[in-house]
């Protein structure tokens, strides 16, 4: 999805009705006041100032747009006016640029076509974990943090499946309308919490950093799809533990590997099959050596018992003691530190667990 294209045609057909709109010749005034001419050019330093920052973005933008190739623009006016318009912004970008005329409800379809490619994206994540995966965008409200508007969405909207509405949720939490500043959030329950780690999360924020700092929002969204599918087809790593940020309490997960299974069974199977055997032998009804023997002394003539006693005397008494050192851990007991399979958790306002981390773009 060539969002950079699409987002600098927009932009240029927003310049573009603004030069169009003319100019209109103000009527002759009076000489203002020093104080109104103070404040005139005051509006147009922070104006200016406002221009070259926008101008920074845009070159950004236009950089962007050329890397993504070819732009194709579809249409339903006159097709005169669309191969204007496609030749005027190839020679102002120096993007090659084609149009394709459609009917109005063509066009309408063509839109919805693209829009639904994020939709089959996250539908093939669902079905892939086997868990619950969203996207959502929203502007700050002023009230909530990033973590906590993250945490109630997902918990409010009934988001999640099994027991434990195992699942995974990726925010953009835009600063303001208009702005381009925002904080990219993923929220994590149930299995997930135990998949992605905090290693994980920074790596993921990582992935989606270039397409969130470039406006490629849909981008983003797909980086971090692609991301979840990775890390879930990869499991739970060796040494993962849980870390409840509000309590200090840890939470070891604890699997048998398949060939620590393997080991396993064949001791216990060994074990058994001795124990089998030797019930077989002391059972059965051939004699042993030692009984043939024993019965043979019963029938001499000769045979008696002689008793005497016997006695034990304790001598002396030795008691050593020798410190045992206790096993290294491979994490952190407390909430400094972490390790490449350490998930901090906390409480959302419902009282569910939720791990995750955000960074701002």
């Amino acid at each position: 999805m060539k969002k950079k294209l699409a987002l600098l045609l927009a932009c240029s057909m927003m310049m573009g009705l603004t030069a169009c709109g003319g100019k209109t010749e103000a009527p002759a005034t009076t000489a203002a006041p020093a104080a109104t001419e103070a404040a005139k050019e005051e509006t147009e330093a922070a104006s200016e100032a406002k221009a070259e920052e926008a101008a920074g973005g845009m070159d950004a933008l236009i950089e962007a747009a050329k890397a993504e190739g070819e732009l194709t623009v579809y249409g339903s006016c006159e097709e005169e006016y669309l191969a204007a318009a496609c030749q005027n912004f190839e020679k102002l970008y120096g993007i090659k640029t084609k149009y394709q005329r459609l009917s109005t409800s063509e066009v309408y379809t063509k839109i919805s076509e693209e829009a639904g490619k994020l939709e089959e994206l996250i539908a093939r994540c669902r079905k892939k974990t086997g868990m619950d995966v969203a996207v959502v965008t929203a502007y700050n409200d002023g009230s909530h943090t990033a973590s906590e508007y993250a945490d109630d969405f997902y918990d409010q909207n009934g988001l999640g499946t099994g027991r434990k509405a195992s699942g995974v949720l990726f925010l953009i939490y835009m600063d303001r309308p208009g702005s381009y500043g925002g904080e990219g959030y993923v929220s994590t329950t149930g299995n997930m919490i135990r998949i992605l780690t905090d290693q994980r999360i920074e790596q993921i924020q990582d992935d989606v950093a270039y397409s969130l700092k470039t406006r490629d929002y849909a981008g983003a969204a797909a980086e971090f799809l692609k991301d979840v599918e990775y890390y879930v087809d990869r499991g739970i790593q060796r040494g993962q533990y849980n870390y409840d940020t509000e309590t200090g309490e840890i939470s070891i997960y604890r699997s048998i590997r398949w060939y620590e299974g393997v080991f396993a069974f064949l001791v216990s199977a060994g074990v058994a099959g001795s124990v089998c055997m030797g019930v077989k032998r002391r059972y059965s009804m051939e004699p042993t050596g030692r009984e043939r023997a024993n019965s043979l002394l019963a029938y001499r003539a000769d045979a008696k018992f002689a008793f005497g006693d016997a006695g034990d005397n304790l001598i002396r008494k030795f008691v050593t003691s020798a410190p045992i050192p206790r096993p290294t851990q491979n994490h952190s007991s407390g909430g400094s530190g972490r390790s490449s399979g350490r998930s901090s958790t906390h409480r959302s306002s419902s009282g569910r667990s939720h791990g995750g981390g955000g960074r701002r773009f």
